[in-house]
């Protein structure tokens, strides 16, 4: 039998930031090479190459930096839409951002007390609340607070949990009280 088939082969490669070995690690996107002096060398390198984001349709508008078409893509945070020179071109179109809210009042945070509650957009692309404190403060909302005062508490701030044509059923804030009240008479805000 051939020996040279149970030869070692194996190929050893060396970290470009420390020169200690790299070795193959698993992580939550998969496997990939780390430094062997982690944690004092955080050199990484990735086993294979995947595409974060894949295209969904070609669209007819063309980017404004290279002149390439734009396609709607689905990533890591939700969809999106992006030049399709990708890597070469970092286009990314960015919604502008919506007149300032009505209630410019500050929403506390009901869990910490220290920070205010601000939208985010999540992994869908839907628009939760949470602490702008986060990720010491891990507090969310999926809908938006609103300024209703709890008959129990005087807690001025809930959130919306059902609505009908004449009234409207709220959850307050406050984490010891989280009473739930309806409000008869509903004005179109």
């Amino acid at each position: 039998m051939n020996q040279s088939l149970f030869q070692h082969t194996k190929q050893q490669e060396i970290c470009p930031q420390c020169g200690a070995l790299l070795q193959i690690r698993y992580g939550k996107k998969g496997l990939f090479l780390g430094c062997s002096a982690f944690p004092q060398c955080d050199y990484l390198k990735p086993l294979h190459t995947t595409f974060e984001s894949k295209v969904l349709k070609e669209l007819d508008e063309v980017c404004p930096e290279c002149g390439r078409a734009l396609q709607l893509k689905q990533g890591s945070f939700g969809m999106f839409i992006g030049c399709s020179g990708y890597p070469d071109c970092h286009f990314i179109f960015h919604e502008q951002e919506t007149a300032p809210e009505e209630n410019p009042e500050a929403i506390p945070c009901p869990d910490c007390n220290k920070g205010e509650l601000v939208p985010r957009r999540g992994r869908a692309g839907k628009i939760f609340y949470g602490c702008n404190r986060f990720p010491q403060c891990k507090f969310t909302l999926p809908v938006k607070p609103q300024h209703q005062p709890c008959p129990t508490c005087g807690n001025p701030w809930a959130a919306l949990k059902k609505q009908t044509e004449n009234h409207r059923t709220f959850v307050c804030l406050n984490k010891k009280c989280k009473c739930v009240f309806d409000v008869e008479g509903v004005s179109n805000a």
